[in-house]
């Protein structure tokens, strides 16, 4: 890969400086892509630190590292960054998941300016791929800061909603829960409703409440959104995977677009936003954009490590919810 792990940027066989310095900090020693273990030596820590077994369910691993003189280690708790490999399971094309989601938080941060956590693409040293990401609850003293996903901020956990609590829920509630809690409301609800419809055109099946957070100002104490994070394209290994995580409104309510189509579309965001009190003008803007970027996301889909496979098959999700967001049943568009 002769391309910055980090940015994708060519030209660069390692961290390019700006990656490097965002990552790793101002002045820290070079770190090489290239992790000091193998995947083997991975599995094998993640058993003897946590205790869980290695199973074949489809869950994803993940493990805390902490950078030690110029190198990312694996640490039994803390650690400012956390690594996530290929996950074991039967779902479709695993090996491309850490790929998947380096790639698609990219597509947020380059293409659309959405604040995502720092992340990249690194590498076992027998070969294999893995996804980094930078904590961004974790300070430079090693002090966290609180933050809170919306299932904790709506009190919904396994004992209180059942198993399926991510999920029983909307991204309207969220949207009501954000103008409860954030002081500057406003900027954080175009902000959420931005990232809602980035996961609808990626087609995330799986950004579900404890996938979007507030985090606490130690200064001011006031609460805001997170960067994103988990963002991936689900369809690329659950082909069935539902087209979002949650419903769009409260109550079942369901749009005459939605009602005759089966699927989100322009007339529902429109809807979406105007519950969530967007400007039209900018609620205009943010859809005008994710409708005509195609070509940008395409070329960094081309400038990933994904297989020819699956980036034939990641443009063909994306062209397909491109169309669905551009349509518009009522003519608002």
């Amino acid at each position: 890969m002769n391309r910055c792990p980090g940015c994708l940027k060519a030209g660069h066989k390692t961290f390019c400086t700006r990656c490097h310095r965002t990552l790793f900090g101002p002045g820290s020693k070079r770190v090489p892509a290239v992790l000091p273990f193998t995947r083997p030596a991975y599995d094998r820590e993640k058993v003897a630190v946590t205790g869980e077994r290695l199973s074949l369910s489809g869950v994803q691993t993940k493990m805390p590292l902490a950078l030690v003189d110029g190198h990312l280690q694996m640490v039994q708790s803390g650690g400012q960054y956390i690594l996530k490999p290929r996950p074991h399971g039967t779902f479709l094309r695993l090996e491309a998941a850490p790929i998947n989601e380096h790639l698609t938080m990219q597509i947020a941060r380059q293409v659309f300016r959405i604040s995502v956590a720092d992340s990249a693409l690194v590498t076992f040293q027998d070969g294999e791929h893995a996804y980094l990401v930078r904590r961004f609850d974790v300070q430079s003293n090693g002090q966290r800061s609180l933050q809170e996903d919306f299932a904790q901020i709506s009190g919904r956990s396994p004992d209180t909603h059942g198993a399926n609590y991510k999920y029983d829920f909307s991204y309207e509630a969220i949207g009501n829960l954000i103008r409860r809690h954030v002081a500057t409301f406003r900027v954080d609800l175009e902000r959420f409703f931005t990232l809602v419809v980035f996961n609808y055109l990626v087609n995330n099946g799986d950004a579900h409440a404890k996938n979007f957070s507030l985090i606490r100002d130690d200064t001011t104490s006031q609460y805001n959104l997170t960067p994103a994070y988990d963002l991936l394209n689900t369809r690329l290994h659950l082909p069935d995977e539902s087209r979002t995580a949650l419903d769009l409104f409260q109550d079942d309510f369901e749009t005459e677009s939605f009602k005759k189509q089966a699927f989100y579309a322009y007339d529902d965001f429109a809807e979406f936003a105007k519950r969530l009190g967007l400007v039209e003008t900018r609620f205009r803007r943010i859809m005008e954009t994710f409708i005509g970027k195609n070509c940008d996301v395409e070329t960094l889909i081309d400038a990933s490590e994904l297989s020819d496979e699956c980036k034939g098959l990641y443009k063909h999700h994306v062209r397909d919810r491109v169309a669905a967001l551009a349509n518009s049943l009522a003519k608002l568009r």
